[in-house]
């Protein structure tokens, strides 16, 4: 047994190659979020077909559609902070649960009003799920390889909404839109036994914890990870420290939380108007809901690439430099996908482009995000964060629809929701990140 400090254990983890327990624990997170990601965007894939069996507005349909992402905002800032109280893995799998029934109950809804409050309560499990899922996998990652298993992490999301979108083309067409929420519902339901099985605790929340137990629980990881086994974690001041909000807007945190949260609100603001109404919008121009659907694929499948490039770079360069450089060429891109005249194929070419620079810098900030906190702090910074960036998210569909009722064409409406990436990219630049904080 050691007597060695959180801290010195930290740096081991830092500076040692990865186990393979340390990447198959990162990669069982990978496939919870490739989940998520067809959760999410579930709605964007369904929007048509609901639309006509319902009789929907676009107004209707955006309030449809940023149901979901309410409840993610609330989830991230809700239960996120639980992460920090009792543990990154409780959480997963209490979010697992609640996605699970959230998806099956969607399926099974008479009007628009229960699909509603469905896509509500799945948002909430899905935001807590984000916020904890980020902060593993960077715990549980070496220096040299934390933005490339990041990238990993966050690609299984557009990687979910790829899968979903191929097989929601063939649900649809054979079973109708309430077979999309019972693939998804039954796919969560798999994954809880296997989550509570072979799901790992943190071991950084282990390590802030302190007690006999927590000491005796990180030890039989400690085995799996070729580190020492110890006797004392840290003081018990430290781990007395309060988790809520109020932490985040006091110094030194203070002028980091709002920088990041701008970021990740102009970035959702963005990113999800061009997610969600992309589809429809290219469907009402007179493309099939087949050549729809496989736009919002290809722009998922650039993003792969993007998040995968970050992350490559992210070990030779300023992973902030990279990220507010991403910001900007999403603007052009995205302008561009929107005003430009295209065929079909250069079309998808396009939105290929934008997914893949959109994306990129959102797994940048996702990057950047774990960071700016102390392990005491990080669930409830990054769960914070991503709840500003969800509002972003919410409002995008929302005033989306409420534009294109009014008259505005999709090349207006791209002009508007591109210009808050230019914001993204000054704050970003200037946002001051500090290496691995404990």
């Amino acid at each position: 047994m050691n007597n060695m400090t959180s801290e010195e254990l930290r740096v081991m983890v830092n500076t040692r190659p990865m186990t393979f327990f340390q990447i198959t624990s990162i990669g069982l997170c990978v496939v919870i979020n490739m989940l998520d990601g067809f959760d999410v965007l579930v709605m964007s894939f369904a929007a048509s077909s609901v639309s006509v069996e319902w009789g929907l507005s676009p107004s209707d349909l955006g309030i449809l559609l940023s149901a979901g992402l309410i409840g993610m905002a609330v989830g991230s800032v809700w239960l996120g902070p639980y992460g920090d109280r009792f543990g990154r893995r409780l959480l997963v799998l209490a979010c697992l649960v609640i996605i699970t029934l959230g998806m099956l109950l969607s399926s099974q809804v008479a009007d628009k009003y229960q699909l509603v409050g469905c896509r509500f309560f799945t948002g909430l499990g899905i935001g807590g799920m984000l916020a904890t899922l980020n902060t593993m996998v960077s715990e549980f990652s070496n220096d040299s390889k934390r933005g490339l298993c990041i990238s990993i992490l966050q690609s299984a999301y557009p990687m979910g909404a790829i899968v979903g979108g191929i097989i929601s083309v063939y649900l649809l067409s054979e079973f109708g839109w309430r077979s999309l929420f019972i693939f998804g519902g039954l796919s969560s339901l798999v994954m809880i036994p296997i989550a509570y099985w072979t799901l790992p605790e943190s071991i950084d929340f282990l390590l802030s914890r302190g007690g006999k137990s927590s000491v005796d629980r990180f030890n039989q990881l400690s085995v799996k990870m070729a580190l020492p086994t110890i006797n004392i974690t840290n003081s018990s001041e430290e781990r007395k420290e309060v988790v809520n909000v109020r932490t985040l807007l006091l110094q030194p945190y203070i002028q980091k939380t709002y920088s990041i949260w701008c970021a990740f609100f102009c970035l959702m603001f963005a990113f999800y108007y061009l997610v969600s109404w992309t589809p429809k919008l290219l469907v009402d121009a007179g493309l099939t809901t087949t050549q729809g659907i496989s736009a919002g694929i290809y722009l998922q499948v650039g993003g792969i690439l993007g998040a995968i490039s970050l992350g490559v770079l992210s070990a030779q360069f300023n992973v902030k430099r990279l990220t507010a450089g991403y910001l900007v060429m999403s603007v052009v891109s995205m302008l561009f996908f929107g005003m430009a005249e295209l065929s079909l194929l250069s079309l998808m070419v396009c939105a290929s482009v934008t997914g893949f620079f959109l994306i990129g810098a959102m797994i940048g900030l996702y990057t950047i995000a774990p960071a700016l906190y102390p392990v005491g702090q990080r669930v409830t910074g990054i769960g914070w964060a991503i709840g500003i960036g969800r509002v972003g998210a919410i409002l995008s569909p929302l005033i989306g629809g409420i534009l294109l009722s009014y008259g505005l064409s999709s090349s207006q409406s791209m002009v508007f929701f591109a210009f808050p990436l230019l914001i993204a990219s000054v704050v970003v630049w200037r946002i001051q990140v500090a290496k691995n904080p404990l």
